[in-house]
């Protein structure tokens, strides 16, 4: 992304805009890092070094085996909630088709390092080729592997040195080097290449670590050394900023711990209107531990459970019982609040099994599409959340629902994974809400003949707004297009609350636009009464609702 401000004099305020990952505005000095691990290397080996090189990637695992289990041990001591996100790093590394892979690459006559990069750098593609969001985001931790890979190859070791006044500069950065920054107090982080919902993202996020992602080439833009702002509000670097610019965000500064300090408390304050219209604010989460931080936040249960996340960690789709284990855990946190679960939203990509690549896959195979085609999948994963719904606070919910065909169909495995619980004497909840999400323009217009099928909708506005405006939500070249504003948008949400109000079925949006301050008054006055938001954005939201008065 070009920078508006020329670098010809370097001491000169030069600002840059990248992507803002993690919220906050912190002063300090760069920390410039350059990855130095891929240089040369000699491709080809005669035959009688074979054995060699496969002992030397044998060693590299292992040192780089001890070396991720020592930061997991780290990190479930000092920061127990995010250990998770480290432990794909491990699964990766101990794949055993890649190592397949890459020891038959070096008995090919290619040497360690080459294997390595290729077989990683083929995997990192697939992942960035499946058009998914959240798994083209995931393909940037195949990079983090193998450079650790290479590092103990040359018997390197991968460490920055940062103080407490450091902003990191990186082309990327693992979770890894995140966990060991926040240790020596760095102030944040920006990287050239990342995504929102990266682990990196996710981690800094989690740690409350300043960090902007996205500046096309920023670590030959700035020097070790420069003054640095980052504001991760904005997504905005300033360099070398002059002193009534750092007047300015000093400024900034004091506000934002003023309003901290007063939303901090609003926590255990109930999120009712002047009026005393009453606004359930639930979770979007995606992991343990978010729930943590939601509660803290004082949100009303979990209105969106994202499945789909838990394929991205294990890298398959896992087995009944881990499921269980995982939906029980999510319930019992935010008891005697809802849980809302939705099937896995996943589509024509790595866990597809057996279903053909397609150019378009958010107009292809994905969400229930995908689950109908893969009962045995949807079959697994509704025994599960049945299993799981003793507790009674569990909800249902299908995606990427057109039609009632699909939602008759899903039912029906439904109905039969009650029966099979039944005769096998499990207990489950005989009541459990079924639901389904309204993200597209054909549920919709034609909501009305799901009411008999249905006991809830949540409206999801991400993907809604894309088909409504015919623009993809991940495509920068219509970016200026995807406008969760426009008033088409809105036009359509005020028709789908107002058909489900006067039928008396329960609505809710959990998609973006719920999370944004400037909408919360306009989605109130036109009767929504349930959102669902990420856990960080609760409390400005319950901040707007409580000094809301048009409802």
């Amino acid at each position: 992304m070009p920078s508006s401000v020329q670098h010809s004099d370097t001491k000169k305020e030069r600002r840059y805009h990248g992507i803002p990952a993690s919220r906050g505005i912190v002063f300090g000095k760069a920390k410039v890092i350059h990855n130095d691990l891929i240089s040369e290397y000699e491709e080809h080996i005669s035959s009688n070094q074979i054995p060699f090189e496969l002992n030397r990637f044998a060693q590299a695992v292992q040192k780089s085996e001890q070396q991720f289990n020592n930061i997991i041990q780290l990190s479930k001591n000092e920061f127990p909630s995010m250990s998770h996100i480290l432990e794909t790093y491990s699964m990766i590394l101990s794949d055993s088709f890649m190592h397949e892979a890459i020891r038959n690459k070096i008995k090919e006559g290619y040497s360690a390092e080459n294997a390595i990069f290729h077989n990683f750098n083929a995997q990192k593609h697939f992942f960035l080729l499946t058009k998914d969001p959240i798994l083209s985001e995931r393909a940037v931790d195949f990079d983090h592997v193998s450079s650790q890979l290479l590092s103990a190859l040359r018997k390197k070791t991968i460490s920055h040195e940062v103080d407490e006044q450091s902003i990191v500069f990186a082309t990327s950065i693992t979770p890894a080097d995140i966990m060991t920054f926040k240790q020596e107090h760095c102030k944040g982080f920006v990287t050239e290449i990342g995504g929102i919902a990266s682990h990196a993202s996710i981690l800094a996020r989690s740690l409350s670590m300043t960090s902007i992602i996205g500046i096309n080439d920023i670590v030959h833009k700035v020097k070790t050394g420069d003054s640095i702002i980052i504001d991760g509000n904005e997504g905005l670097v300033i360099v070398n900023p002059t002193k009534k610019t750092q007047s300015t965000y000093h400024k900034k500064t004091e506000r934002e711990a003023k309003l901290r300090e007063e939303l901090g408390e609003l926590s255990h304050i109930a999120s009712d209107t002047k009026r005393g219209t009453h606004i359930t604010i639930s979770a979007n989460i995606d992991s343990i531990s978010d729930i943590e931080e939601a509660i803290g936040n004082g949100a009303q249960g979990i209105g969106l459970l994202r499945t789909e996340f838990q394929i991205a960690r294990y890298g398959r789709i896992p087995d009944e019982q881990t499921q269980v284990d995982w939906y029980s855990s999510c319930a019992q946190k935010v008891y005697p609040e809802w849980c809302t679960i939705r099937v896995f939203d996943i589509g024509s990509d790595k866990f597809a099994e057996g279903l053909p690549s397609e150019s378009n896959p958010a107009l292809g195979v994905r969400g229930i599409r995908y689950l109908l085609k893969r009962k045995d999948v949807l079959k697994t994963q509704m025994r599960a959340i049945l299993k799981a719904s003793s507790s009674k606070n569990i909800k249902l919910m299908l995606p990427m629902i057109t039609n009632v065909s699909e939602v008759l169909q899903a039912k029906e495995v439904f109905e039969e994974c009650r029966q099979e619980l039944t005769n096998e004497g499990i207990r489950f909840d005989q009541f459990m809400p079924f639901g389904i999400m309204i993200e597209t323009p054909a549920a919709g217009l034609e909501i009305r003949s799901f009411f008999k099928h249905c006991d809830f909708f949540s409206i999801g506005t991400n993907d809604l707004t894309q088909y409504l405006l015919a623009a993809d939500r991940i495509n920068e070249h219509v970016a200026e297009i995807y406008d969760i504003f426009h008033p088409a948008v809105f036009g359509f949400i005020r028709k789908i609350v107002k058909v489900c109000k006067t039928a008396g079925k329960d609505v809710s949006i959990c998609g973006e636009i719920a999370g944004f301050p400037d909408a919360t008054n306009k989605l109130i006055h036109m009767g929504i009464r349930n959102i669902s938001i990420s856990p960080p954005l609760i409390a400005g939201i319950k901040n707007k609702v409580i000094n809301n008065t048009k409802d």
